[in-house]
């Protein structure tokens, strides 16, 4: 009886240590995902293609920064990859979002969607973007390296413009980070709107 009892306190031990050692190996997770920009007063308007519909195709990303896991550079060759701040969607999914609700708001005279569109609708000009660095660096910036290419549906005809941004971070943390990527998608969705308003002349 005196054995069984003992027994029995060993075990209720050891599942005492058990559960708080998961306990305490189990940080929280903390979402992010990216904000559209507010268009100012001063925004072209494009009142000369009301209605042109412009599709937004899916993102090209790398494979190293398309995932859930908030991805920095940590060193020349080094990249450190966050397990409890994640992305609230993959990548491609949010950035091809935000391209398209900029878009919309820098353009309000054309209807932009997002890939796949409704069956039976077809763009008049498409956006295929395809980004060869979107990330955190370890001097405290978020760099981006992207090429754009708009294709009219008809005639064919196709302009490709390539372009390199940096986003200083303001401040600190996982949540700058991501309001730093917010900020130069913003300043990319700007020149991709200037390429489009010439595309269209």
């Amino acid at each position: 009886m005196i054995r069984l009892s003992i027994w029995a306190v060993a075990l209720g031990l050891l599942t005492v240590m058990v559960y708080s050692g998961c306990r305490s190996t189990t940080p929280p997770v903390t979402y992010y995902t990216l904000n559209p920009i507010a268009p100012s007063a001063g925004e072209t308007q494009y009142d000369n293609h009301r209605n042109q519909i412009i599709g937004i195709r899916p993102v090209d990303l790398p494979g190293i920064i398309d995932r859930i896991q908030m991805v920095t550079r940590s060193g020349p060759y080094q990249l450190a990859i966050s397990s409890s701040h994640r992305w609230a969607d993959y990548p491609n999914q949010l950035i091809q979002q935000a391209i398209g609700e900029n878009l919309q708001l820098l353009m309000p005279d054309s209807r932009v969607i997002s890939a796949p569109w409704p069956m039976g609708l077809k763009p008049d000009v498409t956006v295929t973007v395809k980004f060869y660095e979107l990330i955190g660096t370890e001097d405290k910036k978020v760099q981006l390296n992207a090429l754009w290419t708009i294709t009219a549906a008809d005639p064919a005809f196709m302009d490709s413009h390539r372009i390199n941004l940096t986003e200083p971070l303001t401040g600190t943390g996982y949540e700058e980070l991501a309001a730093a990527h917010s900020r130069v998608l913003a300043v990319f969705c700007r020149k991709m709107a200037d390429s489009l308003k010439a595309f269209q002349r």
